[in-house]
């Protein structure tokens, strides 16, 4: 049973700063901490730029400068009431030189900090697993089906 049969439409940003990317770091309700990348929902009549601008604000403090399309993916958030199916759009952007990491004025709820990251460290989490795209400059731009489990 799906909790919502809809497709949704999701932009993220990909902020990279001397070989780092700008993350959330979330916990969940083990308190187990994973990384995703800033963004969320596209909203009725807003663009998927706008979308990002507008998420990331929300999220972390700061309205980036959009560039190319990076990647898109399917991601099935796997849930116990069911799953979700959200089409992403990562986009390469860039924040000015003097933006510090922090939480923006509506983070997400299972937010509690913004840090950089270096996505090929050992022991990094992502969910869903986007580092594995951000440390190949090879990468496809269509990444498939990605899974986003509790870790």
């Amino acid at each position: 049973m799906f909790p919502d049969p809809s497709i949704r439409a999701t932009a993220r940003a990909v902020i990279r700063r001397n070989g780092v990317v700008l993350v959330q770091v979330k916990q969940d309700a083990e308190g187990r901490r994973f990384f995703t990348l800033p963004g969320g929902r596209q909203e009725p009549g807003e663009t998927l730029a706008d979308c990002v601008r507008r998420e990331c604000l929300e999220e972390i403090g700061v309205a980036p400068e959009i560039s190319d399309v990076l990647h898109v993916a399917d991601v099935l958030r796997i849930r116990p009431d069911g799953t979700r199916h959200l089409s992403e759009v990562l986009f390469a952007c860039t924040v000015p030189d003097s933006y510090a990491p922090r939480m923006g004025a509506a983070p997400d709820k299972r937010q509690i900090a913004t840090v950089w990251a270096d996505p090929a460290a050992e022991g990094t989490s992502f969910q869903p697993r986007y580092d594995l795209a951000l440390t190949r400059p090879d990468a496809p731009v269509y990444l498939g089906a990605l899974r986003n489990e509790p870790a």
